[in-house]
């Protein structure tokens, strides 16, 4: 791998640790352009705060979901002059090799993990660490290795906050609180109450016992109790825990999702009229919540759109479909792989509607934003609209059942000029949601007392 002036890489001799460390080292001239007046001048320096991210995911500029959120929190935090440490595990060889962070961090390091362990190795340790086999396996599952950096980070250096990037994060802050200096914000950012979302699916006919959902409860909760601050995505969100836990309340801040409004936007020929009839779902399919969605499309809605509009077609896009989706393929309904912002982009472009038939988890759906900065109607139920607050026939459609969810499909496939007048108003609502808003917002809670 061949790095950039700014630069310096090591991997640690028997572990599966890889440390970038930026304008650190080397001759002084070559030191990060972060130095440079032009990046100074960007960055709009203030008071600066260093800051320490742990992450489920991978933060990437090109990836769908959770990972481009956290990409841009870093960069405008960057931008708004402050110093970023990133722990990180990571999964293929293009996170390791992504260089998406190497403008706005002075170190990231990176943690080789497995998505998923075998099962005796998530019994020892559940009997070690006394922690639900949840946070033990899949993305963001314990890793010693983490731990390990985690600890020697909080030695070596002193930061002004510690933010946990999704609950599963959090396992290390509730485990090493005593060790986190007190003049130090520890911040557990919820992207979905997984006690919730357990509860949703085993409503749903999962196979989740009770004392699955009460052990996860209470260690999620003695998570949240024990940080200093709580975000969430969106005030529905909030809502949620306090549901569970009202002690929270005082603890927990709203800070949005945001959508990079530079990048999505409709194409040049967005109102030119068009013929096609493509609907589109876009969705991480490794998060279940995704799948639910587009089976529940096919299964509630497309034989009555098909009925009313023969030559509709309906795209369901995302990382690794799993068989049961790809089981739904047909002449009219295509599921493929897709991920990455480009690949991302043109079929938002290439579509008439974005629908989000989501029944299942919670936190902000930042797939509706891309669609409304891509000027694409949007049918959604209301979950998945969660801290948008969309003007209902306006901005865009919400609906609660499945035969008014059809007919509003049918509406916009039917009728263009209604359909372009839905996207000019989606494209105004998707501007009050653009990335450095969100930022900026988070700067104001990292800058408030612990207390």
């Amino acid at each position: 791998m061949s790095l950039s002036k700014n630069e310096q890489r090591c991997k640690l001799a028997g572990t599966n640790l890889f440390v970038h460390f930026f304008g650190c080292f080397g001759n002084p001239k070559d030191a990060s352009h972060r130095n440079s007046r032009s990046w100074q001048r960007k960055r709009k320096v203030k008071m600066s705060l260093n800051l320490l991210f742990l992450t489920k995911l991978f933060p990437r500029k090109d990836i769908i979901g959770g990972p481009i959120l956290i990409y841009h929190r870093i960069k405008n935090l960057s931008f708004l002059g402050h110093k970023i440490t990133l722990i990180s595990p990571v999964y293929t060889e293009q996170d390791l090799m992504d260089k998406s962070l190497e403008n706005f961090c002075e170190k990231i390091f990176q943690i080789k993990s497995v998505r998923k362990r075998p099962p005796n190795e998530v019994e020892r340790l559940y009997k070690r660490l006394k922690r639900p086999r949840f946070f033990l396996t899949g993305d963001g599952g314990y890793n010693q290795e983490i731990e390990d950096v985690f600890k020697l980070s909080l030695e070596k250096n002193h930061f002004d906050a510690v933010i946990a990037e999704y609950s599963v994060m959090g396992q290390y802050i509730e485990a090493n609180f005593d060790i986190i200096p007190k003049d130090t914000m520890s911040i557990i950012s919820v992207h979905e109450c997984y006690t919730k979302s357990f509860e949703l699916r085993a409503k749903k006919t999962e196979a989740i016992s009770e004392d699955t959902i009460k052990e996860l409860f209470y260690y999620e909760f003695e998570m949240y109790k024990t940080t200093d601050k709580i975000l969430t995505l969106t005030k529905e969100d909030a809502e949620i825990l306090v549901s569970y836990l009202p002690d929270l309340k005082d603890k927990i801040r709203v800070v949005p999702h945001g959508v990079d409004t530079k990048f999505f936007t409709p194409p040049k020929d967005k109102f030119q009229k068009r013929i096609t009839k493509n609907i589109l779902y876009i969705g991480n399919f490794q998060h279940y919540p995704n799948v639910d969605a587009v089976k529940n499309f096919i299964k509630h809605c497309w034989n009555r759109i098909l009925k009313d509009v023969p030559d509709a077609k309906f795209y369901a896009i995302g990382f690794n479909p799993p068989q049961e989706l790809l089981d739904l393929r047909g002449e009219n309904v295509i599921v493929q792989q897709g991920g990455d912002n480009e690949n991302i982009k043109r079929f938002y472009w290439q579509s008439d509607i974005f629908v989000a038939p989501i029944e299942l988890g919670s936190g902000f759906r930042g797939k509706i934003l891309e669609a409304l900065s891509c000027g694409l109607p949007v049918v959604a139920t209301p979950r998945a609209v969660f801290g948008i607050n969309p003007a209902h026939k306006k901005d865009m459609f919400v609906a609660s059942d499945y035969d008014a969810f059809s007919k509003y499909v049918i509406m916009l496939l039917k009728d263009y000029n209604f359909r372009k007048r839905i996207s000019m108003n989606a494209l105004k609502l998707a501007k009050k949601f653009d990335h450095k808003n969100a930022a900026k917002k988070l700067e104001q809670v990292l800058k408030e007392s612990k207390r």
